[in-house]
């Protein structure tokens, strides 16, 4: 789901690596959007969820984007 859209807020965003703690994945965000926006039970305590891939392709899943960390060696994808 790459919609190009993303909730306001810092840190990276489409296309960033980023490390999801509670599922313990690493995967490419696709999108983030606030929880206003969304029409399904997202189950995160955030304001933010995003939308994740593993970088090799499979199954979206969802995280909360306030919990999402960042390594320093993760960069950009195309």
């Amino acid at each position: 789901m790459n919609t190009g859209r993303t909730a306001p807020g810092p840190g990276p965003g489409p296309g960033q690596e980023a490390y999801d703690p509670i599922s313990d994945r690493t995967g490419v965000i696709q999108a983030i959007h606030a929880t206003t926006e969304l029409l399904f039970d997202h189950r995160t305590t955030g304001s933010r969820v995003a939308f994740l891939r593993p970088a090799r392709g499979g199954v979206e899943w969802t995280a909360d984007a306030a919990t999402l960390r960042f390594p320093p060696e993760a960069k950009p994808r195309p």
